[in-house]
Order: C-alpha cells, then sequence, then structure tokens
C-alpha cells in the first residue's frame, strides 16, 4: 500500500531526517568523550572506531538533507 506525495510528507520526511541527524551527532559526540576517558587502549580504539561510523553516517544525512532541501525549493509552486 503506498500513499500519496504531498508537500506535507515531503516536509515531514525531511523534520524526521534532521531529528535523526541531530540524535546522530550527540551519539557521536559522547563516544569521543568516552574515548577521551577510556581507561585502555581497546575501549579507546572502539570509541574510535564507533565515532568514525557514526560520522561516516552523518555526512550522508547532510548530504541526503541537502538534496532534499533542493528539491523542495525545485518543487515550490511559484506565487
Amino acid at each position: 500500500m503506498s500513499f500519496p506525495y504531498t508537500p506535507r510528507l515531503s516536509e515531514e520526511k525531511i523534520e524526521s531526517l534532521q531529528t535523526q541527524h541531530e540524535y546522530l551527532n550527540i551519539l557521536r559526540l559522547r563516544h569521543l568523550q568516552w574515548m577521551n576517558t577510556a581507561d585502555n587502549a581497546e575501549s579507546e580504539r572502539i570509541h574510535r572506531e564507533i565515532t568514525e561510523h557514526i560520522e561516516q553516517i552523518t555526512d550522508r544525512y547532510k548530504h541526503l538533507l541537502d538534496v532534499l532541501e533542493q528539491q523542495r525549493v525545485i518543487d515550490e509552486p511559484v506565487r
């Protein structure tokens, strides 16, 4: 079952992706903090890897948000 595309649905999608992006950034910052206070090299390495993966994901989110925003501007009706 599919739903018809509406501008409101697009806005909700963008808002949801922005919220997820912000949450992931907070999670990344938390892992950076834990990495800097790790008690051993293995824990520090794992936190660094997680931080790098989250950063890659947030970069993709940012790119997606930019593309969606550009599309929204193109699709806006001229008044």
